[in-house]
């Protein structure tokens, strides 16, 4: 069973490439919203987890749908699978911190170099080098694939530095989470495809526009997929990123 967070579909595709013959990944932010904790595994059956990193850390929706994850019996082998666009910090060792309040061990951490989705702090890369990156990331993922089907227990190497940029940067992440950050402009045609693609439900619509219910929300880009949707000054005139897995199969 594998389970995936994913905004602009960078996960999404990683979690895709992972699953086996005829395995279907299962997005633990639609678990969330609907209640759904308690899973029953197959005997041998892999347990595994593919999202991306955020400020050297784990989504917050991740570390939620993990903390009241109920699962068994408990797996022999657990993996993860980060997506990043440079480096995964201590986001491995938070997960596996995580899974080990639940009783489950996280037997070995894969990193994934997936293009920049962040318009907020970033600038997103021109189209011939995402597709450069992404056709590297295809091979990544096959030789993940085959780890993953062979079981092996890598364990997670955490080296001191990603450890301090982690409790350096994840600090800001809860800070940038606040949705009154976000704004929607007169270019916004209130189709709702922002609402609905939210992963916490942090966004409704009211007379004909989207607006923002709650007080945080993931931070994880799906909103922003839409030019008409800003992140204060800092997203206005940028590209927005999607994989385009999502264009393909959503």
């Amino acid at each position: 069973m594998i389970f995936y967070f994913s905004g602009t579909g960078n996960s999404y595709q990683a979690a895709r490439a992972v699953c086996g013959p005829g395995e279907e990944p299962v997005d633990l932010a639609k678990c969330l919203r609907e209640g759904e904790r308690s899973f029953r595994l197959c005997p041998g059956e892999t347990l595994g987890f593919i999202c991306p990193v955020y400020y050297g850390g784990v989504p917050s929706v991740v570390l939620d749908f993990v903390r009241e994850l109920s699962v068994s019996p408990a797996p022999d082998y657990c993996f993860c699978v980060l997506t990043c666009a440079s480096s995964v910090s201590d986001a491995a060792g938070m997960l596996g911190e995580a899974l080990g309040k639940r009783g489950i061990v996280l037997r070995a951490a894969y990193t994934v170099v997936m293009p920049e989705n962040d318009s907020i702090h970033y600038t997103i890369s021109p189209e011939e080098e995402r597709d450069a990156i992404l056709s590297d990331a295809e091979e990544q993922l096959k030789v993940i694939a085959h780890c993953v089907a062979e079981r092996r227990r890598l364990g997670l190497h955490i080296p001191p530095r990603g450890k301090m940029v982690t409790r350096a940067a994840y600090p800001y992440y809860e800070q940038d989470r606040a949705t009154k950050n976000f704004s929607v402009d007169d270019s916004c045609v209130g189709c709702g495809k922002c609402v609905e693609r939210c992963p916490v439900g942090a966004m409704a619509m009211e007379e004909g526009r989207p607006t923002w219910v709650k007080e945080k929300c993931a931070l994880c880009m799906a909103c922003i997929r839409c030019g008409a949707v800003h992140y204060g000054e800092a997203t206005k005139g940028k590209k927005r990123y999607v994989n385009p897995i999502l264009k393909c199969c959503h």
